[in-house]
């Protein structure tokens, strides 16, 4: 059974042929009266009044017409309509409804004017063929009200009729050159649900190239519904995605069946609220995008699956200088939400659309993940700038997922813009738990620049690293990630920090950060046995911990051992202070309480040498 998206997008296709029976009508009605009214100007009423009956008749009364003026200049083959307006007649629709007659759709259409150049007179009269050089249809607004009725879903004996069954009893056949329709208001109103919906396009273009209608045209595969070529364009694009939370917004897009394309130009995906509002809104935390493309263009479709099944099958889809920015508080105490089932191909796999894409290049792409820590309440960056990549076998195409299973990416960027960085993804489409590999090299830098990231979010600052190389394969899931990391650096040399409350600055934890660098840290590796320390990856992952996070999280679990602090030797350490810590507390709490003592017997004896000295003032007197 279709999906009821597919129905409303077939219903909604519909509409061109209002145009074409508008056409059809004007042509015809002249040219009925061609022979008998071409002297003077007797025609024209005549041909007024029975465009106006025609349509009265072809609609059962449910539509009429109205305009401000209507031209056909039988010498030149010119027509004009000015002020075109196609009415229905609401109280026909609801007679029609009572009977079980009324169709899905109801259409309100206004047109500025209507321009139809170069009409073959004495062909179409004579030889019942139409040819006609250009129609340009200017500022048309089209509005469609869709309200099914279950007396048009049971099943109807026979095909709906084609273009040419409805004009072949006044013309055998029909060729346009061209048709323009310029700046378009397209506006669907949605009333299947309790809630009305409605959606709005402005500003679009349509050029439609060589519409060829015969009796054999139907078939022809070279053709698209009758057309050599149908190019859309629609300008300054806005829409609200379904939960409220963002703004979706494209300068430009633009279709084109003779190319096989869509393009996109200057798209983005931005939040309708500030970070605070936005978790307000969800009551969750989770991560918050914000996403600029220059230019998306998908190449290659099949567009005949798409209009016809809502599949988008394509070649290759290019990504020009993508901005996408990851933001997501720890720090906030909202409900957690689930990240389980939420990775990039488990996301793929619930897109409503079905898709098959063979190749996605991404040029010059600016990423960045940002991430409060609920501790320090301060933000940690990952930075990729000058991203560069592909990815094969996009898809949620179940038979396509038959023939292969996985999604692989291939990526080239420059990690916080100071060192290459290569890493290449493998996704398990039909994995339920979400399994992924991925695995890369990162060059050589100045370990310093990691600040941005450990500082905040591990209270960790660097002072020296020469980072010679790393190195790292992990298998990872929905649950947790298992490998390796190969980890080459020298000059190791940190400084640990802690929050103090009340100070907005974290603070320097000296007697530690010298036990660290002097005791437990390794400063090299390879050390001075030329042996590599080995970083295994065994971490659980939390269900609320989102894939990007995973994704250095699981790293970060296997440079710790590389440096030399391994899991039993955190352990010891995280003892160690606690110890410690607990010391100096109690010797600060002995401390205070001296103070406080001694504060105490100073004020007795204050209060004593008071007493005396008013005893001696009233002997005195």
């Amino acid at each position: 059974m279709e999906s009821i998206e597919a129905k409303t997008i077939k219903k909604i296709r519909k509409w061109p042929f209002v145009f074409l029976g508008i056409i059809l009508l004007i042509a015809g009605a002249g040219y009925y009266f061609y022979n008998q009214y071409v002297a003077g100007n007797r025609w024209k009423p005549v041909l007024q009044k029975r465009l106006k009956e025609l349509v009265l008749s072809s609609s059962d009364s449910l539509y009429h017409i109205e305009y401000s003026d209507f031209d056909l200049n039988i010498t030149s083959g010119n027509a004009t309509l000015s002020d075109f307006r196609l009415i229905p007649d609401t109280a026909v629709y609801e007679k029609l409804v009572r009977l079980k007659k009324a169709p899905d759709n109801l259409f309100i259409l206004s047109v500025k004017k209507l321009s139809i150049k170069n009409i073959g007179a004495r062909k179409a009269y004579y030889d019942k063929i139409l040819d006609i050089d250009n129609i340009t249809i200017e500022n048309p607004s089209l509005t469609i009200i869709d309200k099914r009725y279950h007396f048009n879903d049971t099943v109807k004996v026979g095909k709906p009729k084609t273009p040419y069954q409805i004009m072949k009893k006044v013309f055998k056949q029909l060729r346009i050159d061209s048709i323009s329709l310029k700046d378009i208001s397209l506006n669907y109103i949605n009333k299947n649900k309790p809630v009305t919906k409605q959606t709005e396009l402005k500003h679009l273009d349509i050029d439609i190239s060589d519409v060829f209608i015969d009796s054999l045209s139907g078939s022809d595969s070279s053709r698209f519904y009758y057309t050599k070529g149908v190019n859309v364009t629609v300008h300054d694009y806005h829409i609200a995605t379904p939960d409220g939370l963002y703004d979706a917004r494209a300068q430009k897009i633009y279709f084109s069946t003779s190319e096989r394309k869509i393009v996109l130009d200057n798209l983005s995906l931005s939040p309708r609220y500030n970070r605070d509002d936005f978790y307000k809104q969800t009551g969750k935390t989770g991560d918050i995008f914000t996403l600029k493309f220059k230019k998306i263009d998908i190449n290659d479709i099949d567009l005949q699956d798409f209009l016809r099944a809502q599949v988008l099958y394509a070649g290759v889809m290019n990504i020009s200088k993508p901005d996408v920015q990851i933001y997501t508080n720890n720090a906030y105490k909202g409900k957690k939400g689930t990240k389980i089932g939420m990775d990039p191909q488990q996301a793929l796999q619930k897109v409503a659309l079905d898709m098959r894409i063979k190749r996605i290049n991404i040029k010059n792409a600016r990423i960045s993940y940002s991430e409060t820590d609920k501790i320090t309440n301060a933000t940690g960056e990952i930075l990729f700038t000058h991203t560069n990549g592909y990815i094969l076998n996009v898809t949620n195409d179940d038979d396509q997922k038959k023939r292969n299973p996985y999604m692989r990416a291939f990526i080239d960027t420059r990690f916080m813009d100071a060192a290459p960085f290569s890493v290449n993804f493998k996704f398990n489409l039909v994995a339920k738990d979400g399994a992924f590999n991925y695995s890369g090299e990162l060059g050589k830098f100045d370990g310093k620049v990691l600040d941005k990231l450990v500082k905040p979010l591990a209270m960790v600052h660097i002072q020296s690293a020469d980072i010679e190389k790393l190195d790292f394969n992990v298998n990872a899931s929905n649950y947790a990630g298992k490998g390796d990391i190969k980890f080459y650096y020298k000059n190791l040399k940190i400084q640990l920090l802690k929050k103090v409350e009340g100070k907005n600055e974290l603070q320097k934890l000296g007697f530690f950060s010298a036990l660290a660098n002097n005791l437990i840290l390794e400063q090299n590796n390879p050390g001075k046995d030329s042996v590599l320390r080995p970083g295994p990856i065994d971490l659980k992952r939390e269900p609320d911990v989102s894939f990007f996070s995973f994704l250095y999280k699981a790293l970060l679990d296997g440079l710790k051992p590389s440096v030399g602090y391994d899991k039993k030797t955190e352990s010891q350490v995280n003892t160690t202070i606690v110890k410690v810590s607990n010391l100096v507390n109690t010797i600060k709490e002995f401390k205070e309480k001296r103070k406080e003592r001694r504060a105490a017997r100073k004020m007795a004896r204050q209060a004593k040498r008071d007493s005396l000295n008013k005893i001696k003032e009233n002997k005195g007197n």
